[in-house]
């Protein structure tokens, strides 16, 4: 029998994102792995006969060698792993240890990162037998009947990869899911699902869950390169939350780049929520120009209780540059009106934007002061590679060189992506955002808030880890201040 692991590594060694690292990787929670679960669940039903086994090593606070434990005593024939950019070095960590213990197993990587940099991937690590771009649930089944098989891989979609002989033949395919509901539900019974949990969920207990896949909108900083919007029937959606109430999970974030495309497609899921006596709380990602009374209303009478806008400027100026195709009266309107119907409020906002001074932060730091939000998700703008903004920069000279790129083809452990650096240094940049998250979270309006919705040991669990993260926030500026 043919032997396959699947694994989501972990990030001990991910590289400087867009927050400060104080803040942790995992400050919003640990949740399921969903493209391998996807992936896993098209093998099984394409390929019965396949044993296959999942490692989340984030959710299991697994190490390295932890890892390296686990692939030697499951002895696979294939292991995929799964690797963002950010997480490429411990990716790659993976992948030597594979190749360490057992010589003759194909690696195969997944994920963002591949379906950006396909030849950069098999380039970086002789390690990397096979890169697997775009969505794998039907290419990577084809792909394991193949090597079973010792079929050829060449011409399957999405698929680059090392022959025999050393060469590397690169697939510029991208593999879409034309019809999302024919694939099987992500089979969360392969992790240990009960250990998934959101910092700012009511219970210990949650998971993601996709409605839709890619997002039609061009916003210039945004790294999802799939603009083709698909939607899974109501219907099926339905089917998964009840298999999901089924293993005892009743909390759900929908992480579709854009669950409210349309005001009719959030009412018609709250209808069938109603309809059906459903009993769950859920909250979503949405845009803030398709929320009205009755949009909130049906959502709040079918359990929504969270709503993430992407607010992320305070002025007018910089939307228009990026992009966004929203105005600060539609923000300001969509969480004045979220606030109205009882469910909380989270606006992800970055700082350091194209065209964005030192004035121009602190408008965007007052205005979301002002906003009903209950929440905030503050980040540094970082250009991510094959944006509009990446190549503006490069275009530009702002960004010397393609240093993406550059990483992708020799990763190092000390690689710092940059930031747009038209008026702040990344240090005075992260000082902000560090002011930025004080300001917001220390104020006796958010302590209040927080306290009064603090009904379980959970929540007073996540307050605890919370009020770490913001002693850690303050200490770092003091320190930052010392040393100056």
């Amino acid at each position: 029998m043919m032997k396959i692991m699947l694994i989501n590594p972990p990030d001990a060694k991910m590289i400087q994102g867009a927050i400060p690292k104080e803040l942790g990787s995992d400050r919003m929670g640990k949740y399921p792995p969903l493209g391998l679960l996807y992936v896993a669940s098209s093998v099984k039903r394409h390929l019965p006969d396949i044993d296959i086994h999942i490692v989340d090593a984030i959710a299991d606070g697994l190490s390295a060698k932890q890892v390296e434990n686990k692939i030697s005593i499951f002895n696979p024939d294939v292991v995929g792993i799964s690797a963002y950019t950010f997480t490429l070095i411990d990716a790659l960590d993976a992948a030597h240890r594979v190749k360490q213990n057992l010589p003759n197993a194909t690696v195969v990587l997944g994920g963002f990162h591949p379906s950006i940099y396909r030849e950069e991937s098999l380039k970086c690590s002789n390690d990397i037998d096979i890169a697997v771009a775009g969505e794998a649930e039907e290419t990577f089944p084809e792909l394991l009947l193949r090597l079973k098989k010792k079929e050829s891989l060449k011409g399957l979609c999405g698929i680059s990869y090392r022959d025999e002989q050393g060469n590397i033949h690169v697939n510029d395919e991208t593999p879409l899911v034309q019809d999302l509901n024919l694939l099987p539900f992500p089979d969360r019974s392969l992790v240990n699902y009960k250990k998934h949990v959101c910092i700012l969920g009511s219970t210990n207990l949650t998971t993601n869950i996709l409605s839709s896949r890619g997002c039609p909108f061009q916003c210039k900083y945004c790294y999802v390169n799939v603009r083709k919007y698909r939607l899974r029937s109501i219907d099926n959606v339905m089917e998964e939350i009840l298999e999901c109430m089924n293993l005892g999970i009743h909390e759900f974030f929908f992480m579709d780049d854009l669950f409210n495309l349309t005001k009719k497609r959030v009412i018609d899921f709250s209808d069938q929520i109603i309809k059906r006596g459903i009993n769950i709380q859920w909250n979503f990602r949405g845009r803030v120009d398709q929320i009205d009374d009755e949009v909130l209303e049906k959502a709040r009478k079918a359990g929504c209780t969270r709503i993430h806008y992407g607010v992320e400027s305070g002025v007018p100026e910089v939307l228009d540059r990026i992009g966004k195709g929203t105005n600060l009266i539609m923000v300001r309107q969509a969480l004045e009106l979220t606030k109205k119907h009882d469910i909380d409020a989270s606006s992800n906002i970055m700082i350091g934007l194209p065209g964005e001074s030192p004035a121009r932060t602190e408008q965007t730091i007052r205005f979301a002061l002002d906003l009903p939000t209950d929440y905030l998700q503050a980040a540094v703008f970082m250009p991510y590679p094959e944006t509009p903004l990446y190549k503006e920069g490069l275009d530009s000279g702002l960004l010397p060189r393609d240093y993406w790129r550059e990483f992708a083809l020799k990763p190092k452990e000390d690689f710092e992506p940059l930031i747009w650096s038209e008026f702040y240094t990344k240090e005075q940049l992260f000082d902000k955002l560090r002011e930025f998250y004080r300001r917001f979270y220390l104020r006796p309006k958010f302590l209040r808030h927080y306290l009064r919705n603090m009904t379980s040991w959970h929540g007073l669990r996540m307050m605890f880890k919370n009020g770490l993260t913001l002693i850690m926030l303050v200490l770092k500026a003091r320190s930052h201040k010392d040393d100056r």
